[in-house]
Parts: C-alpha cells; structure tokens; sequence
C-alpha cells in the first residue's frame, strides 16, 4: 500500500515539474532569444511533412549542424549503437545531440556523422554542434539529419523526444533571417496533451 502511495506521489509530482518546466517563465521572459537556421556550409533542403509525428529530415549530406538558439546540451550520443537486427525505438538515432534551449524547448538532432559538443556544454545562436551523417538507421536509408523540436520532459523518453512540434515553419523563418520563437506552439502541445511526458517514459 505505502509503494502505490509513493509511485502515486511520484507520477503527481513528475507531470507538475514537467508543465512547471516547460511553460514557468515563458511569458515573463523579457530577454528576447536570438534564432538561427541551423544548418551551414552545405545547401540542405527539409521536408514539410514527416511519418506518424511532427518532425522534420534535413537533407544535405555533410552539412555543419548549428545550435539554433542558446542553450545547455542536455545529453549526446557519441557511439552509435544501432543494431538492424533488433531495430530498438531508442537506437535508431545513432549518433544524437539534445539542447536545452534558454527558452525551454528541446532540439533533437539524430543521424549525425560527427558530434563536436560534449554534455553539458553551453552553446550560443550558430554555434557549430555536429555534422550531417548517416548513423543509426539512416544507414540503410540515406544521409540527413533528423530535427525534432518539443517539450522538456523530467523522464527519460523518446516518444516526445523525437519531436511534437513541426519545425519547418520555423526553419522557413530562421532562414529568412526572421527571428521566429517557437515557444507559443510548444506551450500550446502541452495545453492539448499535458500527460505526454509521463505516457512516453511508461512506453520506454
């Protein structure tokens, strides 16, 4: 009885800090984010649409992959770990970099070559991260980069990880040299489905 009291209490307090994370603050904000588009050296092109969830494939092979906006690297993934045998949901990125945006959304970028930034780094608006590549399960597909945008979550997931929000509107944007925060449709997704979070991690 105590145990289902404690993972109740638990389970309560994780989806509180997950909305608490995501959306404190994002109004009263007063310092204005810069955004850039966050790919360079290389003419990439991107998809408007993706399978099954928000999300977008840049394509051009080798291109220098930017930080968007400034943040923390909340996680990298160095080795790529991709078995074709046993496909598990958690490898298919392969070599992976997550940020922490300033403005409390996270950026996924899966599929890469190469990984410059280490955990817990600090970045700034076009700073160089990483490298266009084929790891994970774009091997067997083709080179290009995976962009998901979403949430921060408290647990360890990838379902909303690997994206929630559809980034090409804000590519479009950041490419036109147009300072476009997608902080009003992040805040918006957890509006609509404020649990995703919790559902994803039980899912893992």
């Amino acid at each position: 009885m105590l145990r289902r009291l404690l993972v109740l209490v638990v389970a309560i307090f994780a989806t509180i800090v997950s909305t608490a994370n995501a959306t404190s603050d994002d109004s009263t904000n007063k310092r204005e984010l810069k955004y850039v588009f966050p790919f360079s050296k290389i003419p990439v092109t991107y998809s408007r649409d993706h399978i099954d969830y928000p999300a977008t494939d840049v394509h051009g092979c080798y291109a220098h992959v930017l930080a968007p906006t400034s943040g923390i690297i909340f996680d990298v993934e160095k080795k790529d770990k991709w078995d074709e045998k046993i496909d598990a949901p958690g490898t298919r990125g392969g070599l992976t970099i997550t940020l922490h945006g300033d403005d409390r959304v996270r950026y996924f970028f899966s599929h890469l070559g190469r990984v410059k930034v280490n955990l817990g780094d600090r970045v700034e608006p076009g700073q160089w991260i990483g490298v266009m590549g084929s790891s994970g399960n774009a091997r067997i597909t083709k080179c290009h980069t995976h962009l998901g945008m979403s949430r921060i979550c408290p647990q360890s997931e990838y379902k909303v990880l690997q994206g929630e929000i559809w980034p090409w509107r804000f590519l479009d944007a950041w490419r036109k040299g147009i300072n476009k925060s997608p902080v009003q449709a992040k805040n918006r997704v957890i509006k609509e489905s404020p649990q995703a979070c919790e559902l994803a991690a039980a899912q893992d």
